[in-house]
């Protein structure tokens, strides 16, 4: 197997950091759902739990996935494509719904870690 190139190397790099920046914005959201909790805002408490731990699943697989991809671990490719092919819908759905900036920023996020993934180049089994 040949080592990968400077661009496959930045691309991972690129990758790695995308995936981060989206396993801090899931923590964002379930922060602030335990604070609107803990302020009484929340309309159902176990609604809101569960809400809360299903972000904190994804946000251990978000960020497993972004150390794997630093590393260039070859299974760590499937799930950061995977998820932001799922990004890539949801941004767009949300340009006709909330501020035009925030369904731009999913689907750019999407995209963009769609595109570095894939421009990391096959990665082989060690």
């Amino acid at each position: 197997m040949d080592p990968p190139t400077p661009r496959q190397r930045t691309a991972g790099k690129v990758a790695a950091a995308l995936v981060a920046v989206e396993a801090v914005v899931v923590v964002g959201f379930a922060v602030f759902y335990l604070v609107e909790l803990a302020l009484g805002q929340g309309q159902d408490t176990l609604v809101v739990i569960m809400s809360v731990v299903t972000m904190v699943v994804f946000v251990i697989g978000l960020a497993y996935t972004a150390l794997g991809l630093l590393r260039r671990h070859p299974r760590a490719q499937a799930p950061a494509i995977a998820f932001n092919f799922l990004m890539v819908p949801l941004g767009i759905a949300l340009l006709p719904l909330a501020a035009w900036w925030v369904g731009a920023g999913v689907l750019a996020l999407g995209a963009g870690v769609v595109v570095a993934t894939f421009s990391m180049g096959k990665l082989e089994e060690r």
